[in-house]
């Protein structure tokens, strides 16, 4: 051992009370909550959906649903400043869904129109100066369309849409899920059935182990023929079953919601609802599919949930849910975090249902955005939309030794030391350069307390 290396782990053992004391102090900051967006907000119905677009005139985020703004009902768009209005809004109905498609934005839902232009009913695109029809064709009083996904099939990138229509794009068109390329809608394998009322609700692309496929959920119990409870995945070719899926004993189940998120074992796919049962495995409206088989993750939540995604508040990429659930599991409303190994209540929470979420650094830092009929979220009143600012001072990876899930406190101060100590690889935070010495322990301090080395 050399005599730099023997003089840092002495430092190491003798400074741990003061380090301790140090970051323990440093790090009591967290996320916080801001109803920048939310001031005045939208003064009636709801925030569904986002989308960060960039039609020209610089890159904003865009806000669907029943909410709007005189002039432009159901969509919006923040300026930096404030929400304004986009082409006339869409008109009639609700939306539920934006996404970004050939350099224009996409908009999904169960209008009558968008501005207006004819043919835009239930699906129009925003070419930065004027809505535009997409030729769905999709006028059919009970159609609608619930989600889009852009994905590469292996034959070129394409538009996937996901919802209860039928028909799309004229008579004989796909039913309830069709790939569009810019001109044309094509089935993606066979229809969807079952003796339920049938829906594709949402689309993910996702690689869990065995390779990039489009996994969609919705209600429906067979896929191209291939029996497939609420949730299958496409590879380009062919459908596939998970397992036997997500059910419940009584009612219809459905899966509103998936995303992808790695809590240190690899990347699964994460899909919620209001579902029971995962793979035959209790689940309360939140399962994961690790590739292979379905797990629950916590006790899961006592009524629907609306939407998932993945955050870094400062403290390390975590799991959100957003619903409508409330006093759940001890108290949780409507937004929640996976904290490893149980679910906890975000800030204060929401008092109403929260439908959308996206991450994205809308002028006050990174944030997740929350979109919902609220008016009151996370400890702000805030008309619909909520904003959860990452924290600057909520630590880094690096010094989250004790757990793998962002909890910053003693046990990963004495995992360091110890670690550092034993000459063990977990220590070498500086380069990593394969030694250890005092930069990894002022590393260490510097990532505890907010920085990254």
């Amino acid at each position: 051992m050399n005599s730099t290396n023997r003089s840092g782990r002495l430092y190491a053992r003798t400074a741990v009370s003061a380090i301790a004391a140090a970051t323990l102090a440093a790090s009591a900051g967290g996320p916080t909550a801001s109803n920048t967006l939310g001031t005045p907000g939208f003064a009636s119905g709801y925030a569904a959906a986002f989308a960060v677009h960039d039609d020209g005139s610089g890159e904003k985020l865009y806000m669907t649903g029943t909410a709007g703004i005189a002039g432009s009902s159901q969509i919006a768009r923040w300026n930096g400043a404030s929400w304004e209005g986009v082409g006339g809004g869409l008109i009639g109905g609700f939306s539920n869904v934006l996404t970004n498609f050939q350099g224009d934005l996409i908009a999904g839902g169960y209008f009558d129109s968008a501005n207006g232009v004819e043919g835009s009913a239930k699906l129009a695109r925003w070419d930065g100066t004027q809505w535009n029809s997409m030729n769905a064709q999709s006028e059919i009083f009970l159609n609608s369309v619930w989600d889009l996904q852009v994905w590469d099939d292996g034959s070129g990138e394409k538009l996937f849409v996901a919802g209860n229509y039928v028909d799309i794009g004229g008579a004989g068109g796909p039913d309830h899920l069709a790939a569009y390329d810019g001109n044309t809608y094509a089935p993606v394998g066979d229809p969807i059935g079952g003796a339920v009322p049938l829906i594709v609700l949402d689309l993910q692309v996702a690689d869990v182990g065995d390779g990039e496929k489009l996994y969609a959920g919705g209600r429906f119990l067979s896929i191209d023929g291939v029996p497939a409870n609420n949730i299958a995945a496409w590879d380009g070719t062919t459908w596939e079953a998970l397992g036997s899926g997500l059910t419940q004993p009584s009612g219809f189940a459905q899966v509103i919601t998936m995303t992808v998120f790695d809590d240190g074992n690899g990347p699964a796919l994460y899909a919620a609802g209001s579902f029971q049962t995962a793979g035959g495995v209790p689940a309360l409206r939140v399962a994961k599919w690790d590739g292979s088989s379905w797990s629950a993750i916590g006790a899961g939540f006592n009524s629907t949930v609306q939407e998932l995604t993945v955050f870094d508040d400062g403290s390390g990429p975590a799991l959100y849910a957003a619903g409508n659930f409330e006093a759940s599991n001890g108290g949780i409303d409507h937004i929640a975090k996976w904290n490893g190994s149980s679910w906890e209540q975000v800030l204060s929470g929401a008092n109403a249902n929260v439908f959308g979420a996206i991450v994205y650094d809308a002028g006050e830092g990174e944030a997740l955005h929350f979109g919902g009929s609220f008016t009151s979220a996370l400890g702000e009143f805030s008309n619909r939309v909520v904003s959860l600012v990452a924290s600057e001072a909520g630590g880094c990876n690096a010094a989250d030794l004790a757990e793998p899930f962002g909890v910053l406190d003693l046990a990963d101060i004495q995992s360091f030391v110890s670690a550092f100590v034993a000459g063990e690889p977990a220590a070498d935070i500086a380069a990593p350069e394969g030694v250890l010495d005092l930069a990894d322990v002022q590393a260490f301090v510097v990532a505890f307390t907010g920085g990254c080395p």
